[in-house]
Protein backbone atom coordinates (compact mmCIF):
# COMPACT_ATOMS: atom_id res chain seq x y z
CA UNK A 1 0.00 0.00 0.00
CA UNK A 2 2.47 2.28 0.86
CA UNK A 3 4.54 1.98 -3.17
CA UNK A 4 1.36 2.72 -4.50
CA UNK A 5 0.49 5.35 -2.17
CA UNK A 6 3.80 7.17 -3.11
CA UNK A 7 3.32 6.51 -6.46
CA UNK A 8 -0.02 8.28 -6.54
CA UNK A 9 1.52 11.18 -4.64
CA UNK A 10 4.03 11.48 -7.03
CA UNK A 11 2.00 11.83 -10.04
CA UNK A 12 -0.23 14.07 -8.28
CA UNK A 13 3.16 16.01 -7.46
CA UNK A 14 3.52 15.87 -11.43
CA UNK A 15 0.18 16.91 -12.83
CA UNK A 16 -0.40 20.32 -10.44
CA UNK A 17 -2.76 18.26 -8.37
CA UNK A 18 -4.07 20.60 -5.12
CA UNK A 19 -4.40 17.38 -2.97
CA UNK A 20 -0.79 16.76 -2.28
CA UNK A 21 1.04 19.31 -0.35
CA UNK A 22 4.96 19.47 -2.03
CA UNK A 23 7.49 19.91 0.84
CA UNK A 24 11.07 21.69 0.52
CA UNK A 25 12.84 17.38 -0.20
CA UNK A 26 15.39 17.91 -2.84
CA UNK A 27 13.59 17.26 -6.02
CA UNK A 28 15.91 14.55 -6.68
CA UNK A 29 15.49 12.94 -3.94
CA UNK A 30 11.62 12.96 -4.78
CA UNK A 31 12.77 10.93 -7.72
CA UNK A 32 14.30 8.25 -5.94
CA UNK A 33 12.09 7.96 -3.62
CA UNK A 34 9.01 6.62 -6.70
CA UNK A 35 10.52 4.06 -8.51
CA UNK A 36 10.34 4.00 -12.47
CA UNK A 37 9.58 0.10 -12.55
CA UNK A 38 5.51 0.31 -12.42
CA UNK A 39 3.86 -0.65 -14.91
CA UNK A 40 0.06 0.20 -15.77
CA UNK A 41 -2.55 -1.70 -18.23
CA UNK A 42 -4.40 0.69 -21.06
CA UNK A 43 -6.89 -0.50 -23.75
CA UNK A 44 -3.82 -0.67 -26.53
CA UNK A 45 -3.13 -0.54 -29.48
CA UNK A 46 -0.77 2.50 -28.91
CA UNK A 47 -2.80 5.59 -29.81
CA UNK A 48 -6.21 4.98 -28.04
CA UNK A 49 -7.63 7.48 -25.81
CA UNK A 50 -6.85 4.89 -23.03
CA UNK A 51 -3.32 4.93 -23.75
CA UNK A 52 -2.90 9.39 -23.67
CA UNK A 53 -5.10 8.98 -19.90
CA UNK A 54 -2.13 6.83 -18.53
CA UNK A 55 0.50 8.86 -19.88
CA UNK A 56 -1.39 11.99 -18.54
CA UNK A 57 -2.29 10.77 -14.91
CA UNK A 58 1.61 9.34 -14.46
CA UNK A 59 3.24 11.77 -15.98
CA UNK A 60 6.06 10.04 -17.31
CA UNK A 61 6.12 7.77 -14.42
CA UNK A 62 6.21 4.09 -14.85
CA UNK A 63 5.34 2.33 -18.27
CA UNK A 64 2.04 2.10 -19.91
CA UNK A 65 1.34 -1.49 -21.47
CA UNK A 66 -1.16 -1.91 -23.92
CA UNK A 67 -3.99 -4.79 -23.71
CA UNK A 68 -6.30 -6.33 -25.66
CA UNK A 69 -9.41 -5.36 -23.64
CA UNK A 70 -9.96 -4.03 -20.94
CA UNK A 71 -11.02 -6.96 -19.32
CA UNK A 72 -7.59 -8.48 -19.56
CA UNK A 73 -6.12 -5.36 -18.36
CA UNK A 74 -8.74 -5.23 -15.44
CA UNK A 75 -7.43 -9.14 -14.78
CA UNK A 76 -3.68 -8.24 -15.38
CA UNK A 77 -3.90 -5.64 -12.52
CA UNK A 78 -5.96 -8.67 -10.28
CA UNK A 79 -3.32 -11.38 -11.28
CA UNK A 80 -0.71 -9.24 -9.87
CA UNK A 81 1.04 -8.55 -13.49
CA UNK A 82 0.25 -5.04 -13.63
CA UNK A 83 0.28 -2.24 -10.32
CA UNK A 84 -2.44 -0.68 -12.62
CA UNK A 85 -4.90 -0.39 -14.96
CA UNK A 86 -6.51 3.01 -16.94
CA UNK A 87 -10.80 1.76 -17.52
CA UNK A 88 -12.69 4.24 -19.12
CA UNK A 89 -15.84 5.20 -17.25
CA UNK A 90 -17.74 8.03 -18.52
CA UNK A 91 -18.44 10.13 -21.62
CA UNK A 92 -20.16 13.55 -22.13
CA UNK A 93 -21.69 12.62 -25.29
CA UNK A 94 -21.70 8.66 -25.06
CA UNK A 95 -22.46 8.54 -21.26
CA UNK A 96 -21.67 5.65 -18.85
CA UNK A 97 -19.28 2.77 -20.51
CA UNK A 98 -21.32 0.39 -19.45
CA UNK A 99 -19.73 -2.64 -19.76
CA UNK A 100 -16.67 -1.24 -17.95
CA UNK A 101 -19.28 -0.21 -15.15
CA UNK A 102 -20.17 -3.96 -14.76
CA UNK A 103 -16.10 -4.84 -15.02
CA UNK A 104 -15.28 -2.78 -12.15
CA UNK A 105 -18.13 -3.82 -9.97
CA UNK A 106 -17.52 -7.58 -11.08
CA UNK A 107 -13.92 -6.77 -9.42
CA UNK A 108 -14.65 -6.90 -5.65
CA UNK A 109 -10.63 -7.26 -5.33
CA UNK A 110 -10.39 -3.52 -6.88
CA UNK A 111 -10.06 0.10 -5.80
CA UNK A 112 -9.92 3.38 -7.73
CA UNK A 113 -6.41 4.63 -7.09
CA UNK A 114 -6.69 7.80 -9.03
CA UNK A 115 -8.88 9.83 -11.93
CA UNK A 116 -8.31 11.62 -15.04
CA UNK A 117 -10.63 13.46 -17.20
CA UNK A 118 -9.38 13.71 -20.60
CA UNK A 119 -10.43 16.29 -23.47
CA UNK A 120 -11.80 13.92 -26.69
CA UNK A 121 -11.09 15.23 -30.24
CA UNK A 122 -12.48 12.26 -32.78
CA UNK A 123 -11.35 12.71 -36.30
CA UNK A 124 -12.13 10.66 -39.00
CA UNK A 125 -8.74 9.28 -40.81
CA UNK A 126 -7.84 6.95 -43.65
CA UNK A 127 -5.17 5.57 -45.72
CA UNK A 128 -3.40 8.99 -47.21
CA UNK A 129 -4.84 8.60 -51.03
CA UNK A 130 -8.44 8.42 -49.59
CA UNK A 131 -11.02 11.01 -50.30
CA UNK A 132 -14.02 11.46 -48.25
CA UNK A 133 -15.91 10.96 -51.27
CA UNK A 134 -14.84 7.35 -51.41
CA UNK A 135 -15.84 6.59 -48.02
CA UNK A 136 -17.64 3.42 -47.93
CA UNK A 137 -17.06 1.78 -44.25
CA UNK A 138 -15.62 3.54 -41.23
CA UNK A 139 -14.35 1.33 -37.80
CA UNK A 140 -14.40 2.47 -34.58
CA UNK A 141 -15.24 1.83 -31.05
CA UNK A 142 -18.81 2.02 -30.14
CA UNK A 143 -18.16 5.14 -28.22
CA UNK A 144 -15.84 6.63 -30.68
CA UNK A 145 -19.25 5.98 -32.82
CA UNK A 146 -21.85 7.54 -30.98
CA UNK A 147 -19.29 10.74 -30.74
CA UNK A 148 -18.95 11.02 -34.08
CA UNK A 149 -22.65 9.91 -35.58
CA UNK A 150 -23.95 13.26 -35.92
CA UNK A 151 -20.98 14.32 -38.27
CA UNK A 152 -20.89 10.51 -39.75
CA UNK A 153 -24.82 10.75 -40.94
CA UNK A 154 -24.60 14.01 -42.36
CA UNK A 155 -21.18 13.51 -43.97
CA UNK A 156 -21.17 10.17 -44.94
CA UNK A 157 -25.04 8.57 -44.44
CA UNK A 158 -24.68 5.83 -46.60
CA UNK A 159 -21.30 4.72 -44.38
CA UNK A 160 -20.94 1.21 -43.04
CA UNK A 161 -20.33 1.77 -39.15
CA UNK A 162 -18.06 -0.90 -37.96
CA UNK A 163 -17.65 -1.32 -34.13
CA UNK A 164 -13.91 -2.68 -33.26
CA UNK A 165 -12.14 -3.26 -29.76
CA UNK A 166 -10.41 0.48 -29.33
CA UNK A 167 -10.27 3.78 -31.54
CA UNK A 168 -6.70 3.01 -32.64
CA UNK A 169 -7.59 -0.85 -33.40
CA UNK A 170 -10.26 0.96 -35.81
CA UNK A 171 -6.85 2.89 -37.66
CA UNK A 172 -5.25 0.30 -37.46
CA UNK A 173 -7.35 -2.10 -39.10
CA UNK A 174 -7.40 0.79 -41.92
CA UNK A 175 -3.88 0.77 -42.24
CA UNK A 176 -3.72 -2.55 -42.41
CA UNK A 177 -5.91 -3.56 -44.65
CA UNK A 178 -5.01 -0.98 -47.13
CA UNK A 179 -8.49 -0.38 -48.33
CA UNK A 180 -9.53 2.99 -49.91
CA UNK A 181 -12.78 3.05 -48.83
CA UNK A 182 -12.06 2.50 -45.33
CA UNK A 183 -11.77 5.22 -42.23
CA UNK A 184 -11.56 5.41 -39.19
CA UNK A 185 -12.71 7.55 -35.75
CA UNK A 186 -10.04 7.62 -33.61
CA UNK A 187 -7.56 10.48 -31.88
CA UNK A 188 -5.13 12.48 -34.54
CA UNK A 189 -2.11 11.31 -32.64
CA UNK A 190 -3.39 7.91 -34.50
CA UNK A 191 -2.36 9.57 -37.82
CA UNK A 192 1.38 9.35 -36.96
CA UNK A 193 1.49 6.15 -35.23
CA UNK A 194 -0.32 4.28 -38.08
CA UNK A 195 0.89 6.28 -41.32
CA UNK A 196 -2.26 7.71 -42.18
CA UNK A 197 -4.12 10.65 -42.77
CA UNK A 198 -6.21 13.01 -41.03
CA UNK A 199 -9.83 13.42 -43.23
CA UNK A 200 -11.66 15.42 -40.71
CA UNK A 201 -11.11 16.79 -37.91
CA UNK A 202 -13.10 17.23 -34.09
CA UNK A 203 -15.94 15.25 -35.66
CA UNK A 204 -17.39 14.87 -32.30
CA UNK A 205 -21.02 16.18 -31.11
CA UNK A 206 -19.23 19.04 -29.01
CA UNK A 207 -16.30 20.48 -27.76
CA UNK A 208 -16.90 19.91 -24.03
CA UNK A 209 -16.49 16.29 -25.15
CA UNK A 210 -14.66 14.55 -22.31
CA UNK A 211 -14.02 11.15 -20.64
CA UNK A 212 -13.72 10.19 -17.08
CA UNK A 213 -10.99 7.20 -16.49
CA UNK A 214 -10.24 5.35 -13.58
CA UNK A 215 -7.10 4.20 -12.77
CA UNK A 216 -7.62 0.80 -10.79
CA UNK A 217 -5.70 -1.39 -8.19
CA UNK A 218 -5.59 -4.43 -6.75
CA UNK A 219 -4.12 -2.80 -3.47
CA UNK A 220 -6.42 -2.01 -0.26
CA UNK A 221 -8.47 1.11 -0.85
CA UNK A 222 -6.80 4.17 0.25
CA UNK A 223 -9.05 5.95 3.21
CA UNK A 224 -6.48 9.56 3.16
CA UNK A 225 -8.42 12.54 2.30
CA UNK A 226 -7.92 13.17 -1.28
CA UNK A 227 -9.84 14.71 -3.82
CA UNK A 228 -12.81 12.16 -4.92
CA UNK A 229 -14.14 9.80 -3.23
CA UNK A 230 -16.09 6.54 -4.45
CA UNK A 231 -18.43 3.54 -3.19
CA UNK A 232 -21.19 1.47 -4.50
CA UNK A 233 -24.18 0.89 -3.30
CA UNK A 234 -26.32 -2.06 -3.79
CA UNK A 235 -30.54 -2.51 -3.34
CA UNK A 236 -33.70 -1.50 -3.54
CA UNK A 237 -33.96 2.17 -6.27
CA UNK A 238 -36.95 3.13 -3.14
CA UNK A 239 -33.86 3.41 -0.94
CA UNK A 240 -32.01 5.69 -3.43
CA UNK A 241 -33.22 9.29 -2.43
CA UNK A 242 -33.32 8.35 1.49
CA UNK A 243 -29.36 7.88 0.76
CA UNK A 244 -29.06 11.17 -1.43
CA UNK A 245 -30.74 13.28 0.86
CA UNK A 246 -28.52 12.16 3.66
CA UNK A 247 -25.75 13.22 1.50
CA UNK A 248 -26.95 16.53 0.77
CA UNK A 249 -27.65 16.73 4.60
CA UNK A 250 -24.06 16.37 5.22
CA UNK A 251 -22.74 18.25 2.34
CA UNK A 252 -21.53 15.80 0.59
CA UNK A 253 -20.88 16.60 -3.27
CA UNK A 254 -22.34 14.36 -5.89
CA UNK A 255 -19.75 14.23 -8.92
CA UNK A 256 -21.19 11.15 -10.71
CA UNK A 257 -23.69 8.28 -10.58
CA UNK A 258 -24.15 5.08 -12.67
CA UNK A 259 -26.66 2.42 -11.82
CA UNK A 260 -26.27 -1.22 -12.92
CA UNK A 261 -28.73 -4.01 -12.50
CA UNK A 262 -28.54 -6.13 -9.67
CA UNK A 263 -29.73 -8.98 -11.75
CA UNK A 264 -31.52 -10.57 -8.93
CA UNK A 265 -34.95 -9.09 -9.45
CA UNK A 266 -36.40 -5.62 -11.12
CA UNK A 267 -35.86 -2.41 -9.19
CA UNK A 268 -32.60 -3.71 -7.23
CA UNK A 269 -29.56 -2.18 -8.81
CA UNK A 270 -25.44 -1.43 -8.06
CA UNK A 271 -25.50 2.43 -8.12
CA UNK A 272 -21.70 3.57 -8.47
CA UNK A 273 -21.25 6.92 -6.67
CA UNK A 274 -18.54 9.41 -7.20
CA UNK A 275 -18.78 12.16 -4.67
CA UNK A 276 -16.32 15.10 -3.22
CA UNK A 277 -16.23 16.94 0.07
CA UNK A 278 -16.00 13.84 1.89
CA UNK A 279 -13.43 12.20 3.67
CA UNK A 280 -13.70 8.25 4.92
CA UNK A 281 -14.88 8.31 8.14
CA UNK A 282 -17.99 10.72 6.88
CA UNK A 283 -18.40 7.95 4.19
CA UNK A 284 -18.71 5.81 6.92
CA UNK A 285 -21.51 7.80 8.73
CA UNK A 286 -23.41 7.83 5.53
CA UNK A 287 -23.68 4.08 5.69
CA UNK A 288 -25.11 3.75 9.30
CA UNK A 289 -28.35 2.55 9.45
CA UNK A 290 -28.75 2.24 5.54
CA UNK A 291 -30.22 -0.65 4.04
CA UNK A 292 -27.76 -0.45 1.08
CA UNK A 293 -24.83 -2.94 0.91
CA UNK A 294 -21.62 -0.42 0.64
CA UNK A 295 -18.79 -1.54 -1.04
CA UNK A 296 -16.08 1.08 -0.50
CA UNK A 297 -13.71 2.35 -3.60
CA UNK A 298 -11.13 4.41 -2.61
CA UNK A 299 -10.48 8.20 -2.22
CA UNK A 300 -7.93 9.39 -4.67
CA UNK A 301 -6.50 12.04 -6.55
CA UNK A 302 -8.28 13.47 -10.06
CA UNK A 303 -5.58 14.87 -12.88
Amino acid sequence: MKKIFQILAFACIMSGCACHEQTDEPEQQKKNIFPDDFTAAYLGPEGTYSHEACNLFFAGQGRCIPADSVKSAVESVSEGRHLFAVVPLENTVGGAVTDYVDTLIAHPELSVAGEVVLPIRQNLLALPQTELAAVRKVYSHPQGLIQGRAWLEQHLPDAELIEVSSTAAGVKAVAEGKDPAAAAVASAACADVYGVKILARSIQLNDSNKTRFYILSADRADTAVSQRLAFTASGSAAELPLLMARMQQMNIRLETIHERPLKTELGMYHYLIECSSCSYETYQKLTEGSRFKFRYLGSFPVR
